[in-house]
């Protein structure tokens, strides 16, 4: 009887922690895009932002903001940007993050609560990935991001909010 008993205690953890794996595997996140078009350079500009709303165990949840930039006149711009601003709600509350990966061969600078991406090497898009954490009695850490860009003497930009 006792060796079934490990057994069964076994079968339930088992399944316990499949359970807990499984909704840790489903993160709840909020995203936007907003394109623009650029009708001089015969293309858009594209937005992105993605933030995950319930934080994981350490208190951090994952954020990603990109801009995309096409044309069929002028397909490679001097350079893109994405530029990103965290917006919290509560009381008290600051927000710091830390960069997980970016775009190749870009650079940026960052601050407390913004940042930015830069691609000046012809790409079509600059993009950044991170951790965002909130201190305080915190409710929401809502992003805005704003893509931008120069073609051949155009300068171009939309934003995307969450």
């Amino acid at each position: 009887m006792f060796g079934k008993g490990k057994k069964f205690l076994a079968s339930v953890l088992t399944l316990t922690m499949l359970s807990l794996s499984t909704v840790a595997l489903t993160v709840s996140a909020h995203s936007s895009s907003k394109t623009d078009k650029i009708p001089q350079l015969k293309g858009s500009i594209t937005s992105n932002v993605w933030i995950q709303t319930i934080s994981d165990l350490d208190g951090t949840g994952l954020f990603q903001v990109s801009a995309e930039y096409k044309s069929s006149s002028y397909p490679k711009p001097k350079w893109i940007k994405t530029a990103w601003d965290f917006n919290p709600i509560g009381i008290g509350v600051s927000v710091s993050y830390s960069r997980v990966s970016a775009s190749a061969s870009g650079s940026g600078y960052t601050k407390t609560s913004s940042g930015y991406w830069i691609n000046s090497n012809g790409a079509n898009t600059a993009w950044y990935r991170g951790r965002v954490g909130a201190t305080g009695l915190c409710f929401y850490v809502g992003c805005e991001n704003t893509a931008s860009g120069f073609a051949a003497g155009v300068p171009f930009s939309t934003t995307a909010k969450v």
